[in-house]
């Protein structure tokens, strides 16, 4: 007992180390870099918000790449995948989505390519998954070149980025971990790949004329979605926060389905307040950020599209491990992060923060 127990702290205290020689070596023994690469199948799952801040590492992936078939390869757990997305320049050309039913097909399909590279832009893949998937990418369908893995797991990624991971938002001397778009953007650098940080989606004008009317002013969205409740800020706080913008800015509110009798308790204890829940389509949103002047959201797929478009964000944030990495990249955003609960923010914080972007 006393051996299993040294054999287990040993592995506790040094896991970091041992995945990362694992993954490595692997890597090293299996592939081979390429380069003659026609055929690229990239995988990356997640939901809404995991898809929108790939966008750009699948832009440079293209752009090092102009002329190869890129497959993607994906699973969401939200229904939304980037199937749902309008993008550009062919960006990717053909899907294919997990599932476990399907799962010999979708083998048999990807075999028949004959892809000449792999990579992973990875989420939180623990070591066993990691080899696992190395293993059916190099002797199941056969791929001689790929990468990726040796960075799955975020905690072992830390390490060599620390110095590209400073982000201030609410300190100068406070750091932190690089943004989830840069990280995916800093893998595919140390393999080689650069290029411009874009995020190629099609913007489509809503047909609304109310809304189209709206974005001719200053408007302000309060993106009030989100699918964990502990993520959430109450309805009388975001009430509040519209009461004190008052009548100099008008507001809409986005969310999803599930966010229509939220919004509609917003909006008829508000005078300044849109209800446009479950209304937009995806490219639609694109266009309607872009033209915003400022969006304060929670952490949700929705902020991640206006930081895609380069909109102004306060974002609200219950402190959680790692909670940085879902931070927005564009520039003068603020976020506004409290250590125990979203419900200890208050609506006047949040607005001396409106203040400064908007007035």
């Amino acid at each position: 007992m006393k051996l299993l127990s040294k054999i287990f702290l040993f592995y506790v205290f040094n896991i970091k180390k041992i995945r990362t020689i694992s993954i490595k070596s692997l890597v090293f023994l299996f592939f081979t870099k390429s380069a003659n690469v026609k055929k690229i199948l990239v995988n990356r799952d997640g939901a809404f918000g995991d898809s929108v801040v790939a966008l750009p590492a699948l832009s440079i992936i293209r752009q090092n790449f102009p002329h190869a078939q890129i497959d993607l390869l994906t699973f969401s757990n939200s229904g939304i995948t980037f199937n749902d997305f309008n993008l550009e320049h062919k960006l990717i050309n053909n899907y294919f989505v997990k599932n476990k039913a399907e799962r010999s097909k979708t083998i048999q399909n990807l075999r028949k390519e004959n892809y000449d590279l792999f990579i992973q832009l990875p989420q939180n893949l623990g070591l066993y998954k990691s080899i696992r998937n190395i293993l059916i990418v190099r002797f199941i369908l056969k791929i001689k070149y790929a990468f990726g893995w040796d960075h799955g797991r975020i905690k072992s990624f830390i390490k060599t980025q620390k110095e590209a991971a400073k982000r201030s938002y609410l300190s100068s001397n406070k750091s932190y971990y690089p943004t989830e778009t840069m990280r995916l953007v800093n893998i595919l650098k140390t393999h080689g790949l650069k290029g411009e940080i874009v995020c190629p989606v099609k913007k489509i004008i809503p047909i609304d004329k109310t809304l189209i009317d709206l974005l001719n002013n200053e408007l302000i969205a309060f993106i009030i979605g989100s699918k964990l409740m502990k993520k959430k800020w109450s309805l009388d706080n975001w009430v509040a926060l519209s009461n004190l913008i008052g009548n100099k800015n008008k507001i809409i509110l986005i969310g999803g389905e599930t966010e229509l009798d939220e919004a509609e308790y917003i909006h008829l204890k508000t005078s300044n307040t849109y209800n446009f829940c479950n209304k937009l389509a995806i490219s639609e949103l694109f266009y309607v950020f872009q033209n915003i002047s400022l969006a304060v959201s929670h952490d949700t797929g929705a902020m991640h599209v206006c930081d895609a478009v380069s909109t102004k964000i306060i974002g609200l944030f219950s402190s959680k491990e790692l909670t940085t990495k879902w931070y927005p990249n564009t520039k003068n955003s603020v976020v506004i992060e409290n250590d125990i609960s979203m419900a200890n923010i208050h609506p006047d914080e949040v607005y001396e923060e409106v203040k400064k972007i908007m007035y």
